[in-house]
């Protein structure tokens, strides 16, 4: 059964290395209003793996497959600087993310290990709506609800907000590291941080997160690949062990991941994040959908 996985694997990063398409992303700025544009994959290629994750890899986590020298070629986007392949495609670089949208502030520090990159999320306003779990297309629903939020259509000012990044999906887990519940935010863009305007819909939150120290792992493939998934995916794991070897600790009950045009992280968190309920601006409002 490991071998299956692996060949269909390997052949979804074929796909994915062989492709010169483009992955979308958005043109005007940060985050205009109906203005799609792409970036092209290619342009990954001029960003070593180390520049392009923020930070160098552990070697435990990597491999040297024996494949024949056709098939290396065919692959050579998914090598490294050290020889190493790949599993999944090079992620976008997250300076190249934020200079095409604005991104919720933070720092980016040096990190004392291998595995993983050290940010501070500063504090911000971000909206907020629940997941549920038990429905078919819980995130959809949850991007419908928000984006009515942004668009003007459920916050009191009526007006469209603009879109920022990250998109940040989080993860509540119970004693036995299973998940019980699930949320997803957006950060508020810079015009309305300050002041945001309140929500119309009951099920959609404007909170301020307080800042936190992150530990965070890359991503360039799907979020529908196993790796990713924040129960029992093997990033975790690798976030996990790579924290362990140079003795910090996270809080264990909280797992996020963050999603931009060409990148995903997954997220530790040093502590839980504080979190404030806000009015918003013309809170004298009742809720459309009560």
């Amino acid at each position: 059964m490991c071998k299956v996985y692996a060949f269909i694997l390997l052949l979804a990063v074929f796909v994915v290395a062989e492709s010169h398409g483009y992955k979308g992303k958005r043109k005007g700025g940060k985050g205009g209003k109906g203005s799609h544009h792409y970036f092209n994959v290619s342009e990954n290629a001029l960003f070593t793996w180390e520049q392009a994750e923020g930070y160098l890899e552990c070697e435990e986590f990597l491999d040297v497959p024996d494949f024949d020298q056709a098939t290396k070629e065919k692959l050579a986007d998914n090598f490294d600087e050290r020889g190493y392949f790949r599993k999944q495609p090079k992620p976008r670089p997250l300076e190249k993310c934020c200079s095409d949208w604005e991104c919720a502030p933070s720092l980016n520090s040096t990190s004392p290990g291998c595995g993983f990159q050290t940010r501070t999320l500063y504090s911000g306003n971000w909206v907020t709506t629940h997941l549920d779990l038990t429905g078919k297309d819980a995130f959809s629903q949850a991007i419908r609800r928000i984006h009515k939020y942004r668009r003007g259509e459920a916050n009191s000012l009526k007006e469209y907000l603009g879109k920022a990044r990250p998109v940040m999906r989080k993860w509540y887990l119970d004693a036995n590291y299973n998940i019980t519940s699930a949320t997803m935010s957006f950060y508020i863009p810079s015009p309305y941080q300050r002041d945001p305007p309140a929500s119309l819909d009951k099920d959609v939150k404007v909170e301020q997160w307080g800042e936190v120290d992150t530990y965070i792992r890359a991503w360039g493939g799907s979020r529908d690949v196993a790796g990713y998934w924040p129960q029992s995916g093997q990033e975790f794991e690798y976030l996990s062990t790579a924290l362990s070897k140079v003795d910090i600790k996270w809080y264990p009950y909280v797992r996020m991941t963050g999603s931009y045009v060409g990148r995903k992280e997954l997220l530790l968190l040093s502590k839980d994040i504080t979190v404030t309920p806000i009015t918003g601006k013309n809170p004298d409002h009742k809720f459309e959908n009560e």
